[in-house]
């Protein structure tokens, strides 16, 4: 038992150190990206969760498996008071991650029974999954949910836009469906590093929902054949505004009233890459940029287990940080 408290208490040590040094070397590649015009979701994401999937790396597929195959079951070493404060402090961090993810999903719920007193399914052009029409004071529209999206939509918002606003704005939310933003969101909520404890956490989530607007403002242009619609939809939706929006930290897509002006501008301001073009190389890069990671993964978890040299010389310092905090 005391072997494998003390596997525990090192690999979440180990966890907590690779965590904290990965989040301080990805903070300024962060804050460079923040200051960008056009944040790209993919590469917030990709930075957001480095820390995390570092950390998860080096202590759960390099440490634990050496540490488990070489250090003796009767050692004589014992989980010091040191180390087992250092070590819960990391599990509460771990802990976080999950627990802010069970928030939003609590959230999610409340919201949506809110607004199932009195809902009416409607017939949206082009949409195939569940809508519903409610009646809300601020002229929402929004993918609510991961794995069931339902899509909800003020009454005002059908009762002022025209049916080409419509069909612009349920193939921006389209967008959204298509790339599972909402489960990204849920995962992004649930990292479990020191990164979430700071302002940067969150201004890495707002930069992430505009950049998830952006694209999805991208596909429905790439859908519809136009940008106007889409814009002229989003005026209407601000001429509106009038009340808060509800969503707080559900997991749901929606307009967000900041937003609108800068969208807007961006829809009429002609671009390049802006009309669905360049899909293809992205989608290629997505499958490369694994491979590409992976591999060197995939080398180092062999060298730390099928080395000999290199898995004693890991046990040797888990046992000195061992021997240092008892």
């Amino acid at each position: 038992m005391t072997w494998l408290a003390l596997a525990a208490c090192v690999a979440l040590m180990l966890f907590g150190a690779t965590s904290l040094l990965a989040s301080l070397l990805v903070w300024p590649a962060l804050g460079r990206h923040l200051a960008g015009a056009e944040p790209r979701g993919e590469t917030l994401l990709a930075l957001r969760f480095a820390p995390t999937l570092a950390a998860a790396f080096v202590s759960g597929a390099i440490f634990l498996p050496v540490f488990l195959r070489l250090e003796p079951r009767q050692s004589g070493e014992r989980v010091g008071v040191v180390m087992l404060a250092v070590a819960a402090s990391v599990a509460a961090m771990l802990l976080a991650g999950p627990l802010r993810a069970l928030r939003s999903i609590v959230a999610t719920h409340s919201l949506e029974r809110r607004w199932r007193a009195g809902p009416a399914p409607v017939a949206l052009p082009g949409w195939r999954l569940p809508a519903f029409a409610i009646d809300e004071r601020f002229p929402l529209i929004a993918v609510v949910g991961v794995l069931r999206p339902r899509l909800y939509i003020a009454r005002q918002v059908l009762a002022r836009c025209t049916r080409d606003e419509i069909a612009a704005i349920v193939a921006h939310e389209a967008g959204h469906v298509a790339r599972r933003d909402n489960f990204a969101r849920l995962l992004l909520r649930s990292c479990p590093d020191p990164l979430a404890f700071t302002p940067m956490g969150d201004a890495v989530e707002r930069a992430w929902s505009e950049a998830c607007d952006r694209a999805a403002d991208d596909h429905a242009a790439a859908r519809t054949g136009s940008r106007l619609d889409l814009a002229a939809a989003l005026v209407t939706v601000a001429r509106a505004l009038g009340a808060p929006a509800p969503a707080g930290r559900a997991l749901a897509a929606h307009c967000q009233e900041g937003e609108i002006t800068s969208r807007v501008r961006r829809l009429l301001r002609p671009g390049p890459g802006r009309d669905g073009r360049g899909a293809a190389p992205r989608r290629v890069a997505r499958l490369v940029m694994p491979a590409l990671v992976l591999t060197p993964a995939c080398a180092a978890i062999a060298a730390a287990t099928l080395s000999p040299t290199v898995a004693g010389r890991i046990q040797a310092l888990a046992e000195s940080a061992v021997r240092l905090l008892q």
